[in-house]
């Protein structure tokens, strides 16, 4: 059982004392463990993870993940977009998002600015327009449901200290319902908004939602439930 194994994580660097927390593996109850950590510091050299059964090291332990290793808030993006993509294996196409903007062959940003605020910001409207330049975010509410902004935020701040992001301007809707039911034929067409919601009938862009994104920035820390914890709480 899970009380068996334990994970011990320290600097590869007797100079680095980062503080690393690391709760005991998970059962996934299917002959598998999984094993979490959190940093609070980051490293240079690298990190040494032993895995021990008992007092006893597992198969190949102990493992060497070299460095650098950064924690969650440590602002130090790569400047070279490229290379992080790289680094992450992001796929150079995406077919939900090549789907997504198929109702968009073009976009006219000067037309966003004038409709966007008069059609959807205003009885319900929860739309926020972001700008980031110089990877710096910037952001301006338009309507009066605009709390959950607090979520988009920690998501693009993240990704902001991780990799340098183009300089790009875009519509977030905030809210529990999508805003665009124009299809890609009607006139005026359709403006691409970016949703946390979409429908069958809805034009709007859907990210994962905020509970996934926020659970994860908060793993270990703020949250109890996560895309990790969930898996050995099963069955």
């Amino acid at each position: 059982g899970r009380t068996h194994f334990k994970v011990v994580i320290k600097a590869l660097s007797p100079k680095e004392v980062p503080r690393i927390y690391t709760p005991r593996p998970l059962d996934r109850n299917d002959g598998t463990f999984l094993m979490r950590y959190r940093m609070y510091g980051s490293v240079r050299k690298g990190l040494k993870i032993e895995i021990f059964y008992g007092d006893q090291h597992v198969a190949q332990s102990p493992y060497i993940l070299k460095g650098p290793v950064y924690h969650e808030y440590c602002d130090c993006p790569e400047e070279d977009p490229e290379i992080w993509q790289n680094i992450m294996s992001c796929p150079s196409q995406e077919p939900q998002i090549t789907k997504d903007f198929v109702s968009f062959p073009t976009i006219d940003l000067q037309r966003m600015l004038k409709e966007i605020p008069t059609k959807f910001s205003q009885t319900r409207g929860a739309i926020v327009h972001y700008t980031i330049l110089n990877n710096h975010i910037y952001r301006r509410s338009l309507g009066k449901y605009t709390d959950f902004k607090m979520f988009s935020d920690e998501m693009f701040l993240s990704l902001s200290r991780k990799v340098c992001l183009p300089d790009v301007e875009f519509y977030l809707n905030v809210g529990d319902w999508p805003v665009e039911y124009r299809k890609a034929n009607d006139t005026p067409a359709p403006i691409p908004v970016i949703s946390w919601c979409g429908s069958v009938d809805s034009r709007d862009i859907v990210l994962p939602t905020y509970d996934v994104t926020h659970s994860t920035l908060e793993t270990l820390r703020g949250v109890t439930n996560d895309l990790l914890s969930i898996q050995g709480n099963t069955g």
